[in-house]
C-alpha cells in the first residue's frame, strides 16, 4: 500500500487512540461553563421537597421535645361549698365558704425520664431520615449524571471510531484502483459506517432521554455539556462504616425509643402522687381555712392494666432490635458485594489496560507493517482495528460500571457530613 495512505490512516488511530481514563477532579474552568456533578448535587439538594419536609420533620419533633420530660400543669379549682338549700344564701351559713385549690400530679417513678429519652430519640431517627433522603437524592442524582455521561462517552468514542473508518474508507479505495484491496474490503467498511451512524443516533437519543430524566432535578442546567472527565467521587473508593450508615441510626434511634417506653411502662407500676393546697374563704365572721393533702393512686390491677402495656413495649423493644441487626447485616452484605464486583472489575480493566488493548494494537501494527510492504491483506487490517476499537469500547464501559458500582458503596458507607 501507498505509505501516504497508511500515515493518513495512523493520524486518526492516534487521535482514537488517546485513553478515556478519568481524572480525580473537575477543573476550575469546565466547572464555570459545565455541569459538573457537584453542580448537579446542589441543585437538586435545594429544589427537592422531599428533603424539605424531612427537615420540618425534625424540626418538629425537636420542638415537641422541648416540653416532653415536664411535669403536667397544674390545675386550679374553685368550689362553694355548704351552700343552705332553703335560700341558697352564701352568708347566713358559717359554714358556707368559697375554696380555692391548687394541685399537682407527680407521674410515677422515672416517666419523665424515659419520656424525655424517648423524644430525643425521636430526635435522632428524623435527623437519621434526613440524612438518609439527602444520600438516597444524592445516589438517584448521581446515577442520572452518570447516565448522560455514559452516553455522551460512548458517543465520543464512536465518533472517533467512525472517522477511523472513513480514513480507512479512502485508504481502501485508493488501494482498489491498484489492485490492494478487494471490492469486499469496501463493503465492509461501508456498512460498518451505516452500523456507527445509527449506533450514534441511538447514543444521543438515550443521552437526550437521560438528560430529561435529570432536568427533573436541577432544571435547565442539564442541557449544559458535562465535563470530559469523572469526579473523584466516581473513581475513588470511599471510606466509612456501615455501622454509621443513616438507616442503621435510624433504626437505632427507633430501639432507643422503644427501650425508653419498655422503661415508661415499668415505672406505671409506681403509684402516683397528687398534691393539693385549698384556701377557703368562710361566710361571716368565721375565720378562712387552709387545707393540704397528698393522693396516692393505687396501682392494684396491674394484671390488667401495666403488665400488658409492659409486655408490649417489651414486644416492640425486640422487634426493633431484630430490625436493626437485619437491616446491618443486609447493608453489610451488600456492601460485601459491591467491594467483590469492584474488586473483578479492576482486575479487568488492568488486563484491558496492560495486556488486551497493547497486544491487539501490536497486531494491528503489524499488520500495517506488512501491507506496506506489500505482503498483508486489507481486511484483516479492518478486523485488527475493529479489535482494538472494541476493546477500547469494553474498557470504556468497564471504567463506568465502576462508577456506577462506586455510587452505591458510597451511598453505603459515604461520611455524614
Amino acid at each position: 500500500m501507498n505509505p501516504s495512505i497508511l500515515s493518513r490512516t495512523a493520524v486518526v488511530l492516534l487521535t482514537i487512540a488517546v485513553p478515556l481514563t478519568p481524572s480525580l477532579a473537575d477543573s476550575s474552568a469546565q466547572a464555570g461553563q459545565r455541569l459538573t456533578l457537584d453542580a448537579a448535587e446542589q441543585a437538586a439538594v435545594q429544589s427537592d421537597e422531599g428533603l424539605q419536609a424531612a427537615e420540618r420533620r425534625r424540626a418538629g419533633q425537636a420542638a415537641s421535645a422541648e416540653a416532653a420530660d415536664e411535669l403536667p400543669d397544674p390545675r386550679l379549682s374553685v368550689a362553694l361549698q355548704n351552700v343552705p338549700t332553703d335560700n341558697y344564701s352564701l352568708s347566713d351559713s358559717p359554714m358556707t365558704q368559697t375554696v380555692v385549690t391548687l394541685s399537682q400530679s407527680l407521674p410515677p417513678g422515672d416517666t419523665l425520664v424515659f419520656r424525655g429519652e424517648a423524644a430525643e430519640a425521636r430526635i435522632a431517627g428524623a435527623s437519621a431520615a434526613l440524612a438518609t433522603a439527602d444520600r438516597q437524592l444524592k445516589r438517584e442524582v448521581r446515577r442520572l449524571w452518570l447516565a448522560v455521561y455514559r452516553e455522551e462517552a460512548l458517543a465520543r468514542l464512536l465518533e472517533r471510531e467512525r472517522a477511523l473508518y472513513r480514513e480507512l474508507l479512502d485508504s481502501a479505495r485508493t488501494a482498489y484502483q491498484v489492485n490492494e484491496a478487494s471490492g469486499s474490503d469496501l463493503v465492509i467498511l461501508q456498512s460498518r459506517l451505516s452500523r456507527l451512524g445509527d449506533a450514534l443516533d441511538r447514543r444521543h437519543g438515550e443521552a437526550e432521554a437521560a438528560r430529561a430524566r435529570l432536568e427533573r432535578w436541577v432544571g435547565d442546567a442539564a442541557r449544559l455539556p458535562l465535563p470530559d472527565t469523572l469526579p473523584a467521587r466516581l473513581t475513588d473508593l470511599p471510606r466509612g462504616e456501615i455501622d454509621r450508615q443513616p438507616e442503621i441510626e435510624r433504626l437505632r434511634a427507633e430501639l432507643e425509643a422503644a427501650r425508653a417506653r419498655v422503661g415508661e411502662a415499668e415505672a406505671q407500676f409506681a403509684p402516683e402522687i397528687g398534691l393539693q393546697v385549698g384556701y377557703g374563704l368562710r361566710a361571716g365572721s368565721e375565720p378562712n381555712t387552709l387545707s393540704a393533702g397528698v393522693s396516692v393512686s393505687l396501682p392494684i390491677f396491674s394484671e390488667r392494666r401495666q403488665s400488658p402495656r409492659l409486655r408490649g413495649a417489651q414486644q416492640s423493644a425486640q422487634a426493633a432490635q431484630l430490625e436493626l441487626t437485619k437491616r446491618a447485616r443486609d447493608l453489610a452484605a451488600q456492601a460485601d458485594g459491591i467491594r467483590a464486583r469492584l474488586a473483578a472489575l479492576d482486575r479487568r480493566i488492568t488486563r484491558y489496560q496492560n495486556d488486551i488493548i497493547p497486544e491487539l494494537q501490536q497486531v494491528a501494527e503489524m499488520i500495517r507493517g506488512e501491507i506496506g510492504a506489500g505482503r498483508g491483506e486489507f481486511d484483516a487490517l479492518i478486523e485488527a482495528e475493529r479489535a482494538v476499537i472494541e476493546a477500547r469500547q469494553e474498557l470504556l464501559t468497564l471504567r463506568l460500571d465502576r462508577a456506577d458500582q462506586l455510587i452505591d458503596l458510597r451511598y453505603l458507607l459515604e461520611p455524614t457530613a
